[in-house]
């Protein structure tokens, strides 16, 4: 009896998978792929499956063949086979395109195959990001049916060399101006292709900041900045109006304090630029975690000590295997986008994995690295995104997208993955290799609520949108800085002299490990040397001083020198010995005499009130 089997594969780019029509084993055929890649040197992608099914039954075949390609951006849809142009049909979903695939001839016979090639052209494989070329193809669902996998990728030579790729080719060649990358099958099934072509994006930035002091009384309140951090250094062009001072929390993020008066409503704008790097920067200070406490403790949206969450860790163990879990078993709930999200929680999106946006995403990983004893945050902030169906982001219009940070001890380097990306791909690793894309506004670690990010600062009852961020070129750095002292210009020998030191960031970007040296003739200090570890732009340092001159009538001029990277500063104070306060001023000398003519007399009164005693007790 020959059976006719509609055979359905299911995939999302490349993600394939049985779907038929009536119940049937997979085992029933062997498929076969020969997949091409071809990418010209404006990113426009040609792609080519070369698809061989091959009964493993002598009685059945297959009458049509149905994907679906996580793309709603397909162009030139052809399919045929050795004998005819095969009349497919099409339909355009949401996020996906749907493709089936009639057969005109029936293939019978165990062993027999049904050969026949798909073609499409697609712009979502590559992406020209600014400064960066991105290639994303998701891995391929292993199934019973999978008999053999190869892919080839062609890259033109004008994308220059690939700063990461992975999973690691097998073979790499030249054709022309093209270079041919190889994959070995089992890498395939693990991890989908994600190749960067270029190590620094520029991202140019506006920021909007509103404020508001309802009451009464004045109150002070504080702003978030985009902070420098392993992977970033941001360059500030204009912060107006100037913060009253600006310092960093124990996350390391940039506060900029504001004073607002009673009832007063305050605007305040920055603007500059980001690089982001694919690697660690180089320049920023070497951070060693050596109180993880405040990384792996419970807080609100991160309940640690949950008992799923708890064991769920004990089983995962690593941020791997917890990343992997995440992107395998959540589901992203688009239909959350348009409507008042509420954070669930890590505890909570357990018991709803079919409806997690990336707060739920990063909350779940975050909670379960902790509960493994791996030191773990959040971030909040801006990703570009060219497809938001398969690289989705928040609900919030200008809080972005929110992806973790776990503390790698054996790099010293907190790493940044993002699951929500790696699930809605369809498999792009997200783990190994972050995107360009990813610009950190706030770090979440001591709480999971605050700081809150820019965009997040809205005027009551106002809607605006209050973050720009477009794609640029590099920018000129600027760091500088200026030195003052506080200091009296003349004063006492012998009396305590404060004073303060102020270094002052007047440069474009923050400065680091910066040396403030003290020089005197005369003047002492127990410390003369101070290391400032990172002075943000327009913030300020204070040191607070105290000189001391050697005895009361010391008597010298001296020029204090300080010094630091960029600047340096000098000082003349004038030291004079404390009884010239008395030469010269004649008032001082009045005074001074009529306190000892007062002494005089008192003493004169106590000498005659003392014999009188005396002369009373011999009387008696």
């Amino acid at each position: 009896m020959i059976k006719k089997v509609l055979l359905s594969f299911i995939t999302v780019f490349t993600l394939l998978f049985f779907k038929t029509s009536i119940i049937h084993a997979t085992s029933d055929f062997l498929t076969n792929y020969n997949i091409n890649y071809n990418i010209n040197a404006n990113g426009f992608t040609h792609t080519k499956f070369d698809i061989s099914l091959i009964n493993n039954l002598s009685n059945i075949y297959a009458s049509e063949f149905s994907l679906s390609i996580g793309s709603t951006n397909l162009s030139n849809i052809h399919a045929y086979n050795l004998n005819d142009s095969l009349e497919s049909k099409i339909a355009i979903g949401n996020k996906t395109t749907s493709i089936t695939i009639p057969f005109t001839d029936k293939v019978l016979g165990k062993d027999k195959a049904q050969n026949f090639t798909l073609e499409f052209d697609s712009l979502d494989f590559v992406h020209k990001l600014g400064n960066v070329w991105e290639i994303s193809i998701p891995k391929l669902q292993k199934t019973e049916s999978l008999n053999s996998y190869n892919l080839i990728l062609s890259v033109p030579n004008s994308f220059g060399l690939p700063s990461t790729i992975s999973p690691k080719p097998s073979s790499k060649s030249s054709a022309g101006d093209y270079t041919i990358y190889k994959f070995n099958q089992e890498d395939l099934l693990q991890k989908g292709i994600s190749a960067t072509f270029g190590i620094v994006q520029y991202f140019d930035f506006s920021l909007n900041y509103h404020l508001d002091n309802p009451n009464i009384y004045q109150v002070k309140t504080e702003i978030t900045l985009p902070p420098d951090t392993t992977y970033q250094k941001v360059l500030y062009e204009q912060l107006d109006p100037k913060p009253e001072s600006i310092h960093l929390d124990l996350d390391g993020n940039w506060l900029a304090t504001y004073i607002l008066s009673p009832k007063e409503n305050l605007n305040i704008i920055a603007t500059g630029s980001a690089e982001i790097h694919l690697n660690p920067v180089k320049d920023f200070p070497e951070f060693i975690l050596e109180d993880k406490t405040s990384y792996l403790t419970s807080q609100k949206y991160w309940e640690v000590e949950n008992p799923n969450i708890e064991k769920l860790a004990k089983e995962l163990k690593s941020p791997i295997k917890i990343y992997q879990y995440i992107v395998d078993n959540l589901i992203y709930d688009y239909g959350r986008l348009s409507e008042t999200t509420t954070r669930f929680g890590a505890a909570n999106v357990l018991d709803n994995k079919d409806s997690a946006i990336c707060m739920e995403f990063t909350d779940l990983f975050i909670a379960l690295s902790r509960a493994a004893g791996i030191p773990s945050r959040a971030i909040n902030g801006f990703a570009y995104t060219t497809n938001s169906s398969l690289r989705p982001l928040s609900l919030k219009k200008d809080v972005l997208h929110a992806w973790p940070e776990y503390y790698d001890t054996k790099t010293g380097t907190w790493t940044p993955v993002d699951p929500t990306w790696g699930n809605t791909t369809g498999g792009v690793d997200f783990f190994n290799f972050t995107d360009l894309n990813h610009f950190a506004f706030v770090i979440l670690g001591q709480d999971s609520q605050y700081p809150v990010p820019a965009g997040a600062y809205k005027a009551p009852g106002v809607e605006s949108k209050d973050v720009d961020v477009y794609f640029s070129t590099p920018k000129i750095k600027n760091p500088n800085s200026n030195l003052s002292i506080k200091l009296p210009e003349k004063t006492l020998a012998g009396l305590p002299i404060n004073g303060q030191i102020i270094l002052e960031n007047t440069g474009n970007v923050a400065l680091y490990n910066q040396s403030i040296t003290f020089f005197s003739n005369h003047f002492d200090l127990k410390e003369n040397n101070w290391k400032v570890p990172i002075l943000p732009p327009f913030s300020n340092h204070i040191i607070n001083i105290e000189l001391t001159a050697p005895n009361w009538t010391s008597n010298f001029t001296d020029e204090i020198t300080i010094t630091s990277e960029y600047s340096n500063t000098h000082h003349q104070i004038i030291l004079l010995p404390t009884y010239t306060i008395i030469l010269n001023n004649y008032k001082y000398i009045i005074i001074i005499t009529l306190i000892l003519i007062s002494l005089t007399l008192i003493i004169k009164i106590i000498k005659k009130h003392l014999k009188k005693s005396i002369y009373d007790k011999i009387k008696l």
